[in-house]
């Protein structure tokens, strides 16, 4: 019963997530989000930063956090929202769907290995 239960909720997820799936086929822009929709909206990094009241130096680092991907979440939203943006958040499958991943997790799991980080 218990893997009918959570089959079907991992096909509620994946129907939830579907557009989060199809977006992991998009690439981060080279210098990150934050630059690209920046430079894209035509805001100078002293509008960013003065809405977030900092520097615009801070604006620029802010930017490097994101591209080196240390960057919090919390932080991230602040600054889509100084630029008139919102933050999407979501975790997908690599590949395929949740449904599928309990299978590879299973295989994973009776092989004793622990997941790559990437």
């Amino acid at each position: 019963m218990r893997n009918v239960f959570m089959t079907h909720e991992q096909r509620v997820l994946d129907l939830e997530t579907r557009h989060y799936q199809a977006a992991r086929r998009v690439q981060r822009p080279l210098r990150g989000w934050l630059r690209k929709v920046r430079k894209t909206m035509g805001y100078m990094a002293a509008d960013v930063a003065s809405d977030l009241e900092v520097s615009p130096s801070m604006v620029f680092q802010l930017e490097r956090s994101e591209w080196k991907e240390t960057i919090t979440l919390k932080r991230l939203k602040e600054v889509a929202w100084s630029m008139e943006c919102e933050l999407v958040y979501c975790i997908v499958p690599r590949e395929g769907k949740f449904e599928d991943q309990l299978m590879v997790f299973a295989k994973r799991l009776a092989r004793g290995k622990k997941s790559r980080r990437r």
